[in-house]
């Protein structure tokens, strides 16, 4: 052993790497001997040792190899193995080979890595767990040891979920069910587990704790009331005064500018009213305006440069060729214009119900963007205003990292956060979120503001905190859909943290309170929302319960139709925890069909940071920590619980409520990476740890940017209709003498959407699409009496757009005006996507009137 351990001391670093991938088992145990004889340091050569025995460690770390540069091989060795499971996949994948069949590599290597890394957390932290363990009393040791039953049932779903990648729908649907249920048998046993060691601690009669294990509060100290004051008691007076009169003037679904200025009054005055009693406006203000001054902002340079770069690295691939890509509209977009110059022009609704409803922010901000010179209510500005909702995004998810992983080591926690940003920067899930000018990327960003401050209230449980996450919560519930999982979620964390964290009766007591003053916050927040919601429930909850059972089963048949979708529920579930890996959207809208939510590199460090943000979790008693895994789940089940429509799950769009974690997860095993770094090599710290950081992120950023500004706009611009040439053929024939009110479209099913058309040539209502063909000689009857610029002019010539499928009507538009000539425009992008023209020279009002006389 001696002979071999001389050998492996004499290895280079390449050579380790190389003989670790040989024989992992071997070159383990020898690692073990050499930790065994120095446990904090494995190889520190002295001036006896000889030169040759030191080549590699020398060039690790200048001759001292430690369990920090053990910890960090082991982590370069996950990364690889990940990344070449990861790699193999996307590669199979995008050579024609079947998904499902590239999927089983794939998964081999991704757990190969995770594992690793979990070895490498217990390498690092060994000799701290011998020490902890030494100290543990017997009853606590036998607590642990009992743990770990559940967390091997646990472990074991792993592998039919793993087997559930690969098999038939029928067999996947058990293999789910199988994982499923071990979780939850391991979640039982676990909470049984810890229910016993409650009850034993509670009848151990020398103990001097409270039931679990807390010491006792102290007797408060301080006057046993404070009073309120008058300047509380007029806030509050003035506060229900605003909430009456919002809800009076919110009837009908309508809600007039002045009456909108009130409501955001009211949610103010709300919030000051359940501010902390020591609250004071000047005094706060005063000491954000000292703290500001005492910060030295040269001693933060690196960190203010770093996100310089990251806002850059976001604003380059949001903003290259938006006017290109995405290059058409859809009927959602037509939507959006037409609503949002409703609103600028007085019909300011609470919730727009048209298309099964959506509700009012994005309108308008819409609306006053438009308003500014240059831009306008079209698809350019709709972009553009998702564009700067999504780089608004960024600056909030640096906070997103430094407050949920807590304060104990600050500078990891930064990195993360800068990290999280600069993944989310170049993630093409959120840059196909940002530039496709629907309100969905408002939900990651609320999201974020909500999670904030939900991490400060978890751990603090001060009113501060809470009262600013109700107002996140109350408007993001004006945002989209997928928000309305967060009260769910506000609920859950609040719970996790009176169950986890080592408090007080008295404490948790407060927490209670505090969430009832977020919930009623919130809730005054969101009283216009809810008066709709009362008078238009359909209208309201349409969208959701369309989604989840369909829009034709009775109320009271929901139940048992959900207990017999259930089976569908879970291959939904299996399906939307899959989407940042193996298999992502369909709709060719939200991004490329089946393109996993997240890019090869970063998907990789997602699985690592799984496997880091477990270890973070069993080291800590953080609530924060336990709640983000829940916070995810319960995010994805927008999307999830499409058990009406399957094939729309997993959904890019729903799913955007768990982006942020998503990604701060992914953001872990590269700080630590990072990190570790730094500690190897001191004397390089800086710029090895920027070269990393800096090479993931431009890595992701080359493949994002080649995925969706080539392959996704290539997709995008074959299957769109093509309106913006379209719309530029009708205002070419507006201005050229033919007039709006002389051009039409026929309707075909599956076709164009006549108002997109019109937005592209300058006019939104643009009213001229003929339902039926049948029906033309009346609608041009009806046309001719009009009043505007949409009038028919006789004296001017007729422009039909019809469908290259239909047969009917250019024979019938040849019958009824055989003088008119057809021509087909074929789109430059595809040459499938072509439309018909038929032009008739104008008939005069007596060639009108003659036709329109012998229709019968």
């Amino acid at each position: 052993m001696s002979d071999d351990r001389r050998r492996f001391e004499d290895l280079t670093l390449a050579e380790l790497i190389q003989q670790f991938v040989k024989s992992p088992t071997r070159t383990w145990r020898l690692l073990n001997v050499v930790l065994a004889a120095r446990p904090t340091a494995i190889y520190a050569p002295g001036p006896e040792t000889p030169a040759a025995a030191a080549t590699w460690t020398k060039r690790l770390l200048a001759g001292r190899f430690t369990v920090s540069n053990a910890q960090l091989l082991l982590y370069v060795v996950a990364v690889v193995c990940a990344l070449y499971g990861n790699s193999l996949l996307r590669g199979a994948v995008d050579a024609g080979q079947h998904r499902d069949a590239a999927a089983a590599i794939d998964a081999s290597f991704l757990w190969l890595g995770f594992f690793i890394w979990l070895l490498a957390e217990w390498v690092g932290h060994w000799a701290r767990l011998k020490a902890w363990w030494r100290e543990l009393e017997g009853l606590s040791k036998f607590r642990w040891l009992a743990r770990l039953l559940p967390s091997l049932i646990g472990l074991s779903a792993l592998k039919p979920l793993t087997d559930s990648m690969t098999a038939p729908a029928e067999s996947a649907l058990e293999l789910v069910s199988a994982a499923i249920g071990r979780l939850a048998l391991g979640m039982l046993l676990w909470l049984l587990i810890e229910l016993m060691h409650w009850w034993v601690r509670r009848r151990a009669p020398e103990s001097s704790a409270s039931a679990d294990g807390i010491q006792p509060p102290s007797p408060p100290t301080g006057p046993l009331r404070q009073r309120i004051g008058l300047g509380r008691l007029a806030l509050f007076i003035l506060a229900v005064i605003a909430s009456v009169l919002v809800w009076i003037n919110t009837a009908g679904n309508h809600i007039a500018p002045p009456i909108i200025i009130l409501w955001l009054v009211s949610a103010a005055l709300w919030a000051l009213v359940f501010a902390p009693l020591e609250w004071n406006f000047f005094e706060w203000a005063t000491s954000r305006i000292d703290a500001t001054r005492r910060v030295r902002w040269r001693r933060h340079s690196w960190t203010i440069l770093a996100f310089a770069l990251i806002m850059l690295l976001g604003m380059g691939f949001r903003l290259a060729e938006l006017e290109a890509h995405p290059a058409e509209m859809v009927s959602d977009h037509v939507e959006k214009i037409l609503d949002s110059q409703r609103a600028a022009e007085g019909e300011t609704q609470i919730y727009f119900s048209n298309n099964h409803g959506r509700e009012p922010i994005q309108f308008y901000l819409m609306s006053l963007l438009a308003s500014l010179p240059g831009l306008g209510f079209n698809h350019f500005t709709l972009k553009l205003l998702t564009v700067i909702e999504g780089l608004v995004t960024l600056p909030i998810l640096v906070m997103v990292g430094v407050e949920l992983l807590g304060e104990r080591r600050r500078k990891l926690d930064i990195l993360a956060g800068l990290l999280l940003a600069g993944l989310v920067a170049v993630s093409y899930w959120h840059v196909a979120l940002s530039r496709l000018g629907l309100r969905i990327v408002l939900t990651p960003l609320f999201t974020s503001l909500l999670l904030i401050y939900l991490a400060r209230a978890m751990r603090r449980n001060q009113r501060s905190d809470y009262v600013k996450a109700a107002l996140a919560l109350g408007f993001g519930l004006y945002a989209y859909q997928a928000a309305r999982m967060l009260p769910i979620a506000v609920v859950v964390g609040i719970a996790m943290a009176m169950m986890i964290r080592p408090i007080s009766w008295r404490e948790r007591l407060m927490h209670l309170v505090n969430l009832a003053a977020l919930a009623f916050v919130a809730f005054m927040v969101f009283l216009p929302l809810f008066h709709y919601s009362l008078e238009e429930p359909e209208y309201f909850w349409e969208r959701t319960s369309g989604r989840i059972l369909g829009d034709d089963i009775p109320d009271e048949e929901r139940l048992d139709a959900f207990n017999a979708n259930v089976p569908i529920l879970m291959s939904n579930i299996r399906n939307a925890l899959l989407m940042f890996h193996w298999k992502g959207d369909i709709i060719w809208i939200h991004g490329l069909s089946f393109e996993p939510a997240m890019d090869v590199y970063t998907g990789v460090f997602l699985i690592l940071g799984i496997a880091a943000w477990g270890a973070r979790m069993l080291k800590s008693r953080d609530p924060v920590l336990w709640f983000a895994p829940l916070m995810i789940f319960i995010m994805l089940l927008p999307s999830a619980l499409a058990i009406a429509f399957p094939g729309e799950n997993p959904s890019h769009t729903r799913t955007s409520g768990a982006l942020p974690l998503v990604y701060l997860v992914a953001a872990l095993p590269i700080a630590i990476i990072a990190r570790h770094l730094m500690r190897t090599f001191p004397r390089r710290a800086a710029a090895l740890a920027v070269i990393f950081c800096a090479a993931v992120l431009l890595l992701a950023n080359q493949r994002n940017t080649h995925l969706y500004l080539d392959r996704y706009a290539d997709a995008y611009t074959k299957a769109a209709y093509p309106y913006s040439e379209a719309g530029t053929v009708l205002r070419g024939f507006a201005d050229s003498g033919g007039g709006y009110g002389n051009a039409f479209i026929i309707a075909y099913p599956w076709w164009w959407d006549h108002r997109a058309v019109g937005i592209e040539a300058g006019q939104p209502f643009w009213p001229n699409s003929i339902i039926s063909l049948a029906e033309l000689p009346q609608f041009l009857d009806e046309a001719r009496q009009r009043t505007g610029q949409f009038k028919l002019n006789p004296n001017r010539d007729l422009l039909f757009f019809y469908s290259p499928y239909d047969e009917e009507t250019p024979a019938r538009l040849r019958q009824w005006f055989p003088n008119g000539y057809e021509r087909e425009v074929h789109s430059p992008h595809s040459n499938a996507r072509y439309y018909l023209l038929y032009r008739v020279p104008f008939l005069g009002k007596a060639g009108l009137e003659a036709f329109l006389g012998s229709q019968p």
